[in-house]
């Protein structure tokens, strides 16, 4: 779609009952003229079916919208607030001086930040909606040329001051996201997106083909908050996790080290493990001899990857679709998790007629294009990556050893021999960035599926009728980490679940009931004899259709509503140690 055609389709958006009706508002505030975005983002946001209406604010009042953003907002309140900043509007003056050699500009620049800095975080504590500020791009003016010959010596470094300056300002400030505009205009190219005419004509300092690309990655940083980011990375082996093919060529024969092309498949492989760092999971699906592929894992010097990062595999003769389906039941998540990547044509195609929610990624005929690929799709994009996210691939090695011990015993006697210990604790700040994971992310144990941004959640947790539950496991093999959150909703005789989800690893170990009555004890605390629960059903939470029926609950109505009268009937299990 051409720039006319997107300018040309926001206009029948705007005027559509999507956007005229939708919940979304995402207002723009920035220190230049931003109304050029607004069809941009608006079809974007459309695109990825979330019909949004975007505004623009008045022209360079951030710390008015900071100090009271309903005044400056009106009355029409916007979910998300955008704030767009360069060192070029906001502080040239300083800049200018700096150029020329006065070196005190450079922290009264600082000091200006700071303040900005403090202005956000007031604004954070105001506003119960998302917030995403930018990181302000290289500078750029009259007085500066990138390629001068000391930019690096003089914008540079007031460029990487300012930036290390906001950055740990914005930190402070707490659940506030960061739009990199300074990487965006530089992968970009400063003469594609800077339009002098319209500058100095409209303070509009970009080119239509910038707008469209920030636009864009505004829409995916606002979609990240809701979606969640691909779980799992199935790979082949011969010909992607290195060159040749083992069966065939042997040890010796494979290409993996540090020169082409065996650099290119090494290269793949910190990928991987860069990947694996950030809670993605690895896991092999290959047609090959089994010994074969575990004797490059373990005797080969350019190897990489190593037995224990990966979380499962799949190493035969059988079909790859059958497989890949085994892998999703082992490690208990949906197909549309799973990246898999492969050389063979057929095999994408095959996987991709046959499951389409896998996304299927081929390895490029030009290997030396096979890293990009990988970056270029951002299938594991995260805002935030959670201590639990760091070892998860630890997390589900250890499952497979809890499967080994369950295989030997029955049920009860798994149950007590995992020396289960379940923490339930209401979320403070440094737990949100994991309870809003966790609430955008768990599909199946999740009662009713309602998504919130991390300023929501704080929201809830500031309310004093609401109560932000969250629930920490840990067994005799390592800890789950924080793995459950409840939200509960005090009405004026009941206590109401509006949410309840936990992760498939802890199911069916007494962790339900223990939130049960950890929710009952709530409901005691606050002088209420009656429990409301819901099920909200989709297509991947069928698992707990009958989790309220099996736990004391009555039906209430046939709208999917359960009732418990009796908490006397809810207690925390025998087998399980509560701290």
């Amino acid at each position: 779609m051409s720039l006319l055609e997107v300018r040309s389709k926001w206009l029948q958006l705007a005027n559509s009952g999507d956007v005229k009706q939708s919940k979304q508002h995402v207002a723009i505030a920035a220190t230049f003229t931003a109304d050029p975005i607004v069809p941009y983002l608006g079809c974007a946001l459309a695109e990825a079916g979330n019909p949004t209406f975007v505004s623009t604010l008045p022209y360079n009042q951030l710390h008015q919208l900071c100090a009271d953003w309903k005044a400056v907002c009106g009355e029409n309140e916007p979910n998300t607030l955008v704030i767009l900043w360069r060192i070029e509007d906001m502080l040239r003056k300083r800049f200018q001086e700096f150029l020329r050699g006065d070196k005190e500009a450079l922290a009264i620049a600082l000091n200006e930040v700071v303040i900005l800095g403090q202005a956000v975080s007031h604004l954070r504590s105001t506003f119960r909606g998302s917030i995403i500020v930018s990181a302000p791009p290289f500078p750029h003016s009259p007085d500066h040329h990138i390629q001068a010959a000391r930019s690096i010596l003089e914008a540079g470094v007031f460029h990487r001051r300012v930036i290390d300056k906001w950055i740990s300002q914005i930190s402070r400030a707490g659940n506030v996201l960061i739009l990199d505009l300074d990487s965006l205009q530089r992968y970009f190219g400063i003469e594609r997106s800077l339009d002098d005419r319209k500058w100095y004509l409209y303070r509009q300092p970009y080119t239509e083909a910038f707008w469209d690309e920030l636009g864009r990655e505004l829409a995916a940083s606002l979609s990240r908050q809701r979606v969640a980011s691909k779980k799992c990375i199935v790979v082949d082996c011969d010909n992607t996790l290195w060159g040749g093919i083992i069966g065939e060529d042997g040890l010796a024969g494979i290409a993996l080290g540090e020169d082409y092309p065996g650099s290119v498949f090494r290269d793949f492989q910190h990928q991987l493990l860069t990947l694996r760092s950030q809670g993605v999971m690895v896991a092999l699906c290959s047609k090959n001899n089994e010994l074969d592929v575990w004797e490059v894992f373990d005797r080969h010097d350019g190897m990489l990857l190593k037995r224990d990062h990966i979380v499962a595999h799949r190493i035969n003769w059988q079909d790859k679709i059958a497989n890949i389906c085994s892998i999703a039941e082992e490690l208990n998540i949906g197909l549309d998790s799973f990246v898999f990547v492969d050389d063979s044509p057929f095999e994408i195609a095959h996987v991709r007629e046959a499951l389409p929610t896998v996304t299927c990624l081929q390895v490029p005929g030009d290997i030396a294009l096979f890293p990009r690929t990988i970056c270029s799709f951002r299938l594991f994009d995260q805002e935030h990556i959670s201590a639990e996210d760091r070892v998860r691939s630890d997390l589900m090695i250890q499952e497979r050893d809890r499967k080994g011990l369950s295989a030997s015993l029955s049920a009860d006697e798994f149950r007590k021999a995992l020396a289960l210990v379940v923490e339930i604790f209401e979320c403070k700040p440094e737990h949100v960035a994991r309870v809003t994971q966790l609430i955008n992310k768990t599909n199946q144990f999740n009662l009713t599926t309602r998504r919130k941004t991390s300023a929501e959640v704080v929201e809830l947790c500031n309310q004093p009728s609401w109560t932000v539950l969250a629930v920490r496991v840990a067994d005799r093999f390592g800890d789950y980490g924080l793995v459950g959150v409840v939200l509960l909703h005090k009405a004026e005789k009941t206590i109401e679940i509006e949410t309840l989800l936990m992760s498939c690893r802890v199911l069916g170990r007494g962790v339900e009931e223990a939130i049960f009555a950890q929710i009952a004890d709530t409901a005691r605390a606050v002088g209420v004899e009656e429990i409301v629960g819901e099920y909200i059903p989709t297509k991947k939470n069928t698992m707990v259709s009958e989790l309220y029926k099996n736990h004391h609950f009555i039906p209430e109505s046939d709208c999917g509503r359960w009732l418990a009268r009796d908490l006397s009937a809810f207690s925390w299990p025998e087998h399980v140690r509560r701290i």
